[in-house]
Order: structure tokens, then C-alpha cells, then sequence
């Protein structure tokens, strides 16, 4: 009686751990977090019922108490305060100056300085709908205010899309594919050296 016997080794045990090991690496990629928004307000108070609309860089999903936080002011009813370089200054008693979910601006109360016009410096607060801390307003404090006292006009977009769990980055897809690479080469090699033929007679 002729008998064959074909051993197969434990390659896929090892594919497994080498491909469980390159989902780790995926998995702790750079988390992609940043989120940009586009504002816009109509001046309600002011009287002249043109917009204030500008861009907010550096939010992230959830709660975000403000520090890191920009504003650029791309456009005002009289050219006033337009230009970048508004930092965050301060929330009025809330503690928290945004909340993002699921991509969107839920709840605003922010205030921002940009010193770039001396003595004075212009200053932009932005709020929601039923916020009793900040209204939205842009102003020098001296010589113009545009205001939606109500907040009743306030707009928020989303610039950039919304963030995904990860961000992939150069080296770690290098890594993933490397090991891909390494594991197929490891299963073509066990494969040819570890299948035996054994005859009984």
C-alpha cells in the first residue's frame, strides 16, 4: 500500500500574527482631528445687514475648550477687521468655547483678539442660537461694530471633511506593505520546503 502523507506547516499561524501585527500598526496611526469651519453672521444691529463671514481652523470632534483654536475674518460689511491672525481669548462662562458632533458646530460661546491694529484691536465673538454668553460681533470697540445680538443668523460649515479614525502617513504605510511583502514571501518559502512525501510500503 502506498501512503502520502502531505505535511503543511503552520505558515498560516504565522501570515496571522505577522498581518495582526501590520492592523496594529494601522490602527495606531496619527488620528486625523483637525477640522476647519467657514462662519457667517448678518449685522442685525448694526444696520447695514451685510455679512461678517470668515474660516475657524483647528477644532476637533467633541468639546473643545479653545486654546489652539484661529480665526480669519475674510469679509465684513465695510472691509473692517478683515485679515487673519485672531487668536482664541476666552469663553464667556461656559468653560467651553465649541462643540462639534458628527461634523457639525453644535454650541459656540468664543471670543477671539487680533492686536494687528493698534491702539485698538479687533475683536470677534461668535455664538449660537439660545447662547446667553457670547453674541456675534466684530468690532474695534472704537470706531464700527457689526452685531447679531440674537445670534439668530449665526452659520457654520464645514471646510475640510469630516474626520476619519485615522490618517495614514508615509511610513507607516511603508511598514504595512513591508510586512505583507515579508509574509507572502514567508508562506512561499515554507510551502516549498516543508511539504514532504513520505511512501510506506
Amino acid at each position: 500500500m502506498i501512503k502520502i502523507n502531505i505535511s503543511t506547516p503552520p505558515i498560516i499561524a504565522k501570515t496571522l500574527a505577522v498581518s495582526g501585527f501590520a492592523a496594529s500598526v494601522l490602527l495606531a496611526a496619527t488620528p486625523a482631528h483637525a477640522i476647519s469651519f467657514n462662519f457667517s453672521f448678518q449685522d442685525t444691529d448694526g444696520g447695514t445687514n451685510g455679512f461678517v463671514t470668515g474660516t475657524l481652523i483647528g477644532l476637533e470632534e467633541g468639546d473643545n475648550p479653545g486654546s489652539g483654536i484661529t480665526a480669519t475674518v475674510t469679509s465684513s460689511p465695510g472691509g473692517e477687521g478683515v485679515g487673519s491672525g485672531y487668536s482664541f481669548s476666552s469663553t464667556n462662562g461656559s468653560g467651553l468655547a465649541f462643540t462639534v458632533i458628527n461634523g457639525n458646530i453644535t454650541f459656540a460661546n468664543a471670543g477671539f483678539i487680533n492686536p494687528i491694529n493698534p491702539p485698538f484691536a479687533y475683536a470677534l465673538l461668535l455664538g449660537t442660537t439660545g447662547n446667553k454668553g457670547s453674541n456675534n460681533l466684530l468690532t474695534d470697540l472704537a470706531t464700527f461694530a457689526y452685531a447679531d445680538s440674537a445670534n439668530s443668523t449665526i452659520q457654520f460649515t464645514a471646510a475640510t471633511p469630516t474626520p476619519v479614525p485615522f490618517e495614514p502617513n508615509p511610513a507607516v504605510g511603508g511598514a504595512i506593505l513591508g510586512f505583507c511583502f515579508g509574509a507572502a514571501k514567508l508562506r512561499r518559502n515554507h510551502l516549498a520546503k516543508k511539504r514532504m512525501v513520505s511512501v510506506e510500503a
